[in-house]
């Protein structure tokens, strides 16, 4: 009998301590849920990569190699195929992408000369042989104005006419900012790669900025037209601003 309540006693006293031993929590409850970086996941798929192909291609035979460069280098285009059949539109003028490189990749040789990354233009003469023996030069340059800039572009949705206007517009909007309006616009990072998403579900025009100030992200309606977009990407923008 006495045996048995010793034993009684020694097996309610470990019953004891287990109970009031805390439980570790794991890895997973014990690690906070790191934020989500505001960073682009994009890539362009095998049609998307066969049509920038198309327009690279088209480009350095109409335009110039400097500006099929910067297309092949900065951008990236995640577009559904209706999208894509309006951009490499032959007979879509101005309304093309083709165009509209003429003042994308113009406002993009122009930031890089407001950034000190190199004088593109001067080195894009109109001399062929020139034009051809400064090639190297700026390819370097493009090789160093890629690791602080890009472009991509995410239209999953088929284009309406006025999607396609928000395609074409917003990309025009944030190029002509950052290459052409004053006061300039200068990352306090040191680097800016941009998305700019058309999503069927936006209501508004957002501007979202990673913590370490490198990644933004632009996002709009896809479809439908919002009041002021063109501002509300300047003013999302000047957060980042270092000549604010």
């Amino acid at each position: 009998m006495k045996n048995t309540l010793c034993l009684f006693t020694i097996l309610s006293s470990l019953s004891l301590a287990t109970a009031q031993t805390p439980r570790m929590p794991s890895s997973a409850q014990a690690t906070p849920k790191a934020a989500a970086a505001v960073v682009s996941t994009a890539t362009e798929s095998e049609p998307d990569k066969t049509n920038k192909a198309e327009l690279v291609e088209r480009v350095f035979s109409e335009q110039s190699y400097l500006y099929s460069q910067i297309i092949d280098n900065c951008f990236t285009f995640k577009m559904s195929p209706g999208c894509w059949e309006k951009f490499n539109n032959p007979a879509g003028g101005n309304r093309s992408g083709f165009g509209a490189m003429r003042y994308w990749c113009r406002y993009v040789v122009d930031y890089a000369r407001r950034e000190g990354i190199g004088e593109l233009n001067v080195l894009n003469a109109s001399n062929r042989k020139e034009e051809k023996d400064n090639r190297p030069q700026m390819d370097e340059i493009i090789k160093t104005l890629r690791s602080k800039f890009s472009l991509t572009i995410e239209a999953p949705t088929n284009c309406t006419e006025k999607g396609y206007d928000l395609l074409m517009r917003h990309p025009f909007d944030l190029l002509e900012r950052l290459g052409s309006k004053t006061p300039e616009w200068s990352p306090k990072s040191g680097e800016a790669h941009f998305t700019i998403v058309l999503s069927p579900a936006a209501k508004d025009m957002s501007v979202k900025i990673s913590p370490d100030g490198k990644q933004f992200v632009v996002t709009g309606p896809a479809l439908v037209e919002t009041p002021s977009s063109g501002d509300k990407i300047y003013n999302g923008l000047e957060r980042a601003n270092k000549n604010r």
